[in-house]
């Protein structure tokens, strides 16, 4: 999983509903590929996650969501198909929790509609969009 530090981005908008817009400059494998890392890689990709969405909920102050829809939207640098339910977020949603930005992940407090695939060949990239509900 590479990074780049400097692309990590936050906007918040507050009312109602509150709605928190996260970029991130990396793209977590599929499920497929996950599943094959030894336990500490992918504790380490997860810390990596989690220690980027803290400092960026720190820096914009995100406020804690205790009930939200959060929306995945993957951009990836080629057209190749890809299956859905191997990009179902359990990385990020991890990462989201750990730091603060969503109080749960179970399923009493949390929607997560289908992953949404784009192609973006020279900025690669995962887009959240948290909603609260």
């Amino acid at each position: 999983m590479r990074m780049r530090k400097q692309n990590w981005e936050a906007r918040v908008e507050a009312g109602s509903p509150l709605q928190v817009m996260i970029s991130i400059p990396l793209l977590p494998p599929s499920l497929n590929v996950w599943a094959r890392k030894h336990w500490r890689i992918r504790h380490q990709q997860i810390d990596v996650i989690t220690e980027g969405l803290k400092l960026l909920a720190i820096k914009k102050q995100i406020p804690c969501i205790e009930r939200a829809e959060v929306r995945l939207t993957y951009f990836f640098r080629d057209k190749r198909r890809r299956d859905p339910d191997n990009y179902v977020g359990k990385f990020i949603l991890d990462g989201l929790r750990k730091a603060g930005i969503i109080a749960e992940d179970n399923a009493e407090v949390l929607k997560l509609p289908q992953p949404v695939f784009r192609v973006d060949r020279a900025n690669p990239r995962t887009e959240i969009n948290i909603v609260e509900w």
